[in-house]
């Protein structure tokens, strides 16, 4: 190892490392095991090597496979591309196996990868090789059909970079690779599995890229430790299994799938399923083909599925995950009753604040509220605008520190000022309240208040009525500028399967039946076919408003 296992020695410029103090309470107190990404997968290696590991659509590897791959590629990534520890590098990978070798053999040179989703296009990969001034690119060749062409991307953008030596494409068996490209296959078959590298888990082990519906992507650093982390306790409360598959139906580069499928799996030496196309019929077609256990979904993919499937689809089923932004409770009982599964309703970050309802819990508490912290060492408070403890029910910013949450964005002195304070504590941006049984309830972000006539109104809440009512399927609530009230009431709603119209006042007569105050009703409409969505497929509620302000202008 570099250092002790009580320090960061990370040589990376504008990275913030973990206070020693901190780091010596969490590894005292058991939190931190100062294990690395590959060292979790080594020792499932070791104990069960023919134990499968992660199934693709057209190749499967074992604990012992994965580790052998990783291990010859990062002697390929050594000896051919000449990385080391601490440079840092891009992955533009889609769900594939080929995703979880390139990581780990970045994990055994201390080589640290940023996380660019498959949905990312030339300004956002323009922005992370940049920001992170990566030496290598890894992105899919022609191996998997998704629509879109990687390779020229990259060839696009590669001159403009001297720091950038390498792009490593995927490419199909009997295939070359581009001109000027390495093809991971062949460093794979012929990398020296003599890797050697000692690496600190205290140093970061990734960048994941942040979410949100507006600028670009902030690079934010995870150390091993801390994901490791997050990766034992997702498995703990989910209640994962050595002979579970679990199955990601969100991009594995996001934190979502990146930590309750990929992660959990290996730390509990269960199965990882992959496939590129995170469509319903494939998706669905993978659960029933591997008899998935657990999926992780979004809220607007659960209600795809819900209208996709069957009651003969999803049937070994054990746990659905979503998050992503606020599930509506009826969306998590629906899903109760098509496949009898626990609901583990995630309220999740790449900056590592996880508070999610556990698989065992009551419906009730599954469905409306997203539970207590995922680990023993988890810090959260609760703030009002003075920065000071609400009281039980009311609702405020949430605030979080401890051993799975990130300590500052990647070289962006600005964000880190506005977002941490002295100790260390991270301004999430969420509202949130405390219920009297212990657990939590997320109301959105503290940008989606909408302010009428004096009355705070936050949007996820409205939304939650809107997509009960029997003709809608989906529904973005947003604040329209008003001279009088400040802000009125917006919604853009898609409608169910079959229903071809909807007026303002069924909505208003639905909202007065449920007894809902008038300044919490929608005063627009807008119906659209298809609702915008962000990179990862969240509605983007940004988007939507814009199209009030299309429709006034035309």
């Amino acid at each position: 190892m570099d250092g002790s296992p009580d320090t960061a020695t990370a040589d990376i410029e504008g990275y913030v490392p973990f206070p020693d103090d901190r780091i010596r309470r969490y590894v005292d107190e058991g939190h931190w095991r100062g294990l690395t990404f590959h060292a979790v997968v080594d020792r499932v290696a070791d104990e069960s090597p023919s134990r499968r590991a992660v199934i693709g659509p057209t190749r499967e590897l074992s604990y012992g496979e994965l580790a052998a791959n990783s291990r010859r590629l990062a002697g390929a990534f050594r000896d051919e591309l000449g990385l080391r520890t601490d440079d840092l590098v891009t992955l533009q990978l889609p769900n594939c196996v080929e995703f979880a070798e390139a990581f780990l053999a970045c994990s055994r040179l201390g080589v640290v990868p940023a996380l660019v989703l498959p949905r990312h296009r030339e300004q956002e990969l323009r922005h992370i090789v940049d920001l992170t001034e990566s030496r290598a690119v890894v992105t899919v060749g022609d191996r998997y059909d998704l629509g879109f062409d990687y390779v020229d991307l990259v060839d696009g953008i590669v001159d403009d970079y001297d720091h950038l030596d390498a792009r490593i494409a995927i490419t199909a068996d009997e295939s070359e690779p581009p001109t000027g490209w390495h093809d991971l296959a062949a460093m794979r078959e012929r990398g020296d599995e003599t890797v050697g590298t000692d690496v600190n888990p205290c140093n970061p082990g990734l960048f994941m890229l942040s979410g949100g519906t507006s600028g670009l992507p902030k690079a934010i650093p995870r150390t091993h430790n801390d994901y490791v982390y997050l990766w034992e306790h997702i498995a703990t409360e989910m209640g994962v299994d050595a002979d579970w598959t679990l199955v990601a139906g969100l991009p594995v580069p996001h934190s979502f799938a990146f930590g309750y499928v990929f992660g959990a799996a290996l730390w509990a030496g269960a199965t990882v399923a992959v496939e590129p196309r995170l469509k319903p019929d494939p998706l669905i077609g993978l659960v029933d083909r591997v008899d998935g256990d657990v999926i992780t979904l979004i809220p607007k993919q659960l209600i795809d599925f819900l209208e996709a499937g069957d009651d003969a689809t999803l049937s070994t089923l054990r746990v659905v995950c979503s998050g992503g932004q606020k599930v509506p409770p009826d969306l998590v009982r629906r899903v109760a009753d098509r496949w009898g599964a626990g609901f583990c309703n995630v309220f999740g970050m790449g900056e590592g604040a996880q508070v999610i309802s556990r698989p065992d819990d009551p419906l009730e508490v599954q469905a409306t509220t997203v539970g207590r912290p995922i680990g023993p060492g988890d810090e959260l408070r609760i703030l009002d605008e003075e920065g000071q403890p609400v009281p039980q029910g009311d609702l405020g910013e949430l605030v979080v520190r401890g051993p799975g949450v990130f300590t500052g964005y990647l070289r962006n002195d600005a964000a880190n000022e506005k977002s941490f304070d002295d100790e260390g504590w991270f301004y999430t941006g969420d509202v949130f309240s405390r219920r009297a049984d212990g657990n939590h309830e997320v109301w959105g972000r503290l940008d989606d208040t909408i302010n009428r006539a004096g009355e705070t109104v936050y949007a996820p809440a409205i939304e939650d009525v809107l997509v009960e009512h029997p003709k809608i399927t989906k529904a973005a609530v947003v604040g329209i500028p008003d001279e009088t009230l400040g802000e009125r009431i917006g919604a853009v709603v898609e409608l169910r399967a079959g229903v071809d119209s909807l007026a303002l006042s069924e909505v208003t007569a639905f909202f007065e039946d449920r007894g809902l105050a008038v300044f919490r009703r929608p005063e627009r409409l807008l119906v659209v076919e298809t609702l915008p969505e962000t990179d990862v497929g969240k509605i983007d509620r940004n988007a939507a408003e814009g199209l009030f302000e299309r429709t006034t202008a035309e």
